[in-house]
């Protein structure tokens, strides 16, 4: 990890909350952001990707780069517990910072790219904040390079397989990845797709690569819980792993306004929570990342506070692996 450190910003220590009252622990009391006790036994790892050049690029609302302070400081002040019927997520985790922001976005990429997969060859699950949904090409790379053949479930309002001739942008890392065939159109999940979001085009595009598409439409006509476990089970029915990314546009407007592409129909806060520890609870859940919050547009800091839930649960789900 040496070589990364100088590609990374220390956490802001002022955003961990600790309220050092017995019997009313936080995630924040259950952190370590020491660089020399890296390499301990660690659960999971958070890195943030501060860059939204990737959305602005695709002529999205700038902000996203804001969201992984905002998003720690509402993920450290939760307590680890889910409810009474469930142990406490209180296994150590450990906060490597933000790649810094000099870079450019594709140097950036290559940088946290290696990093994930570091975190990966020390046994530690990843958790990346962004950012622009750019940030999913370098995960996916990352987490397919180390863990073997992994699946990909994208929870999103959009495709995300835009053209992507003039560079790299937050709606061109799928197309991307599955024409560099990194990711195979089989393994590949589009969950949460709304409609009169998404051209013909980019539609047959995914159907052609053989990803299957669970539309807003067809989450409704069924239990969210068992639709989710559908689409796990086609993104992990060849691949061993599976990385799951939350772009938070997924989720309907009313309920996360600071995305920077908001929607007024989507998922509810429940349904993505749901899926968020559904997720940890599958041992083939090699990693997860969560994007496009955007700070700017928040209101009472509500999308980050969704953010912070996201990680709070998938921990939750890790943490009660059968």
């Amino acid at each position: 990890m040496e070589q990364f450190w100088n590609f990374l910003d220390p956490p802001d220590q002022s955003l961990i909350y600790r309220r050092k009252e017995i019997g009313d622990m936080r995630f924040g009391e259950t952190v370590e952001t020491r660089r020399e006790k890296f390499g301990e036994v660690f659960k999971a790892v958070l890195v943030g990707f501060p860059y939204d050049e990737g959305t602005t690029r695709n002529l999205g609302r700038a902000g996203s780069s804001a969201a992984p302070g905002e998003i720690r400081k509402a993920f450290y002040r939760l307590t680890p517990t889910k409810s009474a019927a469930l142990p406490d997520a209180e296994f150590r985790i450990f906060d490597a910072g933000d790649i810094k922001k000099y870079l450019n976005l594709e140097d950036a990429l290559t940088k946290l790219e290696g990093i994930v997969s570091l975190l990966f060859r020390y046994g530690y699950t990843p958790i990346v904040l962004g950012g622009s949904n750019d940030l999913s090409y370098a995960d996916f790379h990352a987490c397919d390079s180390a863990r073997g053949r992994c699946g990909a479930i994208n929870i999103d309002s959009h495709l995300d397989v835009r053209d992507y001739s003039h560079g790299i942008n937050s709606g061109t890392p799928y197309r991307m990845l599955i024409d560099e065939k990194v990711l195979r159109g089989g393994d590949f999940v589009e969950y949460g797709i709304q409609e009169f979001a998404n051209s013909r085009e980019h539609l047959s595009f995914v159907r052609a690569s053989g990803a299957q598409v669970y539309t807003l439409t067809q989450i409704r006509s069924q239990k969210n819980a068992e639709t989710f476990m559908q689409a796990y089970r086609a993104a992990t029915s060849e691949a061993g792993n599976t990385y799951v990314s939350f772009d938070i546009d997924s989720v309907r407007s009313s309920d996360a306004p600071g995305v920077s592409a908001p929607m007024p129909t989507g998922l509810t806060p429940e349904e993505i929570l749901e899926c968020a520890y559904l997720a940890g609870s599958e041992a083939r859940t090699a990693m997860i990342d969560i994007c496009e919050v955007n700070p700017q547009f928040d209101v009472d800091g509500h999308t980050s506070k969704l953010a912070a839930m996201i990680i709070a649960n998938f921990l939750a789900g890790l943490s009660n692996r059968s």
